[in-house]
């Protein structure tokens, strides 16, 4: 037989057709099912339509209950490896303790109106690059600036963080990419939670000033806060 790639665990249960047709089939054992298709090469190659892949798999089956993701690229020797996984205590024990669970991914970006806001306290930089151009003025002012908004960023993130805090199980936080990003949390819900959630950003953008614009994905599988652990070779 192939060898076996790996999308996640799950309870065992039937493979939506439409997966099945794709190869995607489970390896089951007491109460845990391993998410595998063959595959003949290894290691897979990561591009935009193996990624997309992946991600296709694990979260049409986390629409109909829990999937413990894996990382893209894992691959098992064989069916008995799979086996192996499934009999680690603590494959039980996430399943268990994420059941009902889901991430949501969340990301804040600012209007642009933020940055005059910020540069408002920093008049006497400004007048004095108006004056004297210079790079060095110039350089003053871009990190007081770039000091400034990350001093926003950091308690507008904080400021989110304490009204879900109450909605949610757990939350991460990553480093925001662009200039007007405010913030990037994966938040750890339980899956009746999605509508709360949206309705209590809602309510904190109209409160900010200038105002966030959230972006909320999901529900999804809880990709920030499960790590699937291969059994170490013996």
């Amino acid at each position: 037989m192939s060898t076996l790639y790996l999308y996640g665990v799950t309870r065992p249960r039937e493979v939506p057709p439409r997966l099945a047709d794709e190869g995607v089939f489970l390896v089951e054992a007491d109460g845990r099912a391993a998410i595998v298709s063959e595959v003949e090469a290894s290691p897979v190659q990561a591009t935009r339509r193996n990624l997309l892949a992946h991600a296709d798999v694990v979260e049409e089956l986390h629409e109909r209950g829990l999937v413990l993701p894996t990382r893209f690229g894992t691959v098992l020797e064989s069916r008995d490896a799979a086996l192996d996984l499934l009999a680690l205590p603590e494959i039980e024990q996430l399943l268990e303790a994420h059941a009902q669970h889901s991430e949501l991914t969340l990301k804040g970006t600012y209007e642009d109106s933020v940055l005059a806001e910020v540069s408002a306290p920093l008049e006497a930089l400004r007048e004095a690059y108006r004056l004297s151009p210079t790079m060095e003025n110039g350089v003053a002012l871009g990190e007081a600036v770039t000091g400034g908004l990350a001093d926003r960023r950091a308690r507008d993130a904080e400021c989110v963080l304490a009204r879900l805090r109450p909605l949610v199980v757990d939350a991460v936080a990553s480093e925001p990419a662009g200039e007007l990003a405010a913030l990037d949390l994966g938040l750890l819900v339980r899956r009746d939670a999605p509508a709360t959630v949206s309705k209590a950003l809602d309510e904190i953008s109209a409160e900010l000033s200038p105002p966030l614009h959230f972006r909320l994905v999901g529900p999804l599988p809880p990709y920030s806060f499960v790590t699937v652990n291969l059994p170490a070779p013996v």
